[in-house]
């Protein structure tokens, strides 16, 4: 998602590094908190931390409110830092594109899907339904919560 944005361009510092960034900021809000965080993968300091967040947040709105919402695009993908795994869910509202959540989790499994998936909810009056790339566990959680889904891929 944040490629295709091109949010981060010719820049030293890995894609990846940037995306875990802004999820650390989402989560913990505080760039303090993110800039530690990251600091188990590579130095960073929370100028840089709030300059992504600067560049991300002009490229998308992340302010979510509590709102009915009809369709969710929910997706995870694979990030690789100095070794390390991660998996980033992110949850974009698709009539309003706005960021709904993003998470990182060091696993992709039923759980994490769920409790992503659940912290989406948070934005939503009712049930919304979902768009998702059709993965067992994906697929898994929202069974397991009632919730409508369509598969769709989100690949180019």
């Amino acid at each position: 998602m944040v490629d295709g944005l091109g949010v981060f361009e010719g820049n030293k510092v890995p894609v990846e590094l940037k995306v875990l960034g802004l999820v650390f900021y989402i989560q913990l809000s505080s760039l303090r908190r993110a800039a530690r965080a990251l600091s188990e993968v590579r130095s960073v300091s929370k100028t840089a931390v709030w300059k992504w967040v600067k560049k991300f947040g002009g490229k998308v709105s992340f302010k979510p409110s509590r709102m009915p919402r009809r369709l969710i695009a929910l997706d995870e993908t694979y990030v690789e830092v100095n070794g390390l795994e991660y998996w980033v869910y992110a949850a974009v509202d698709v009539d309003g594109n706005q960021v709904l959540s993003m998470k990182v989790y060091p696993s992709r499994n039923m759980l994490a899907t769920k409790l992503s998936i659940r912290d989406v909810l948070k934005y939503c009056y009712g049930k919304p339904s979902f768009a998702v790339d059709g993965t067992p566990w994906m697929l898994e959680a929202l069974k397991s919560l009632g919730l409508q889904y369509g598969v769709e891929s989100f690949r180019r």
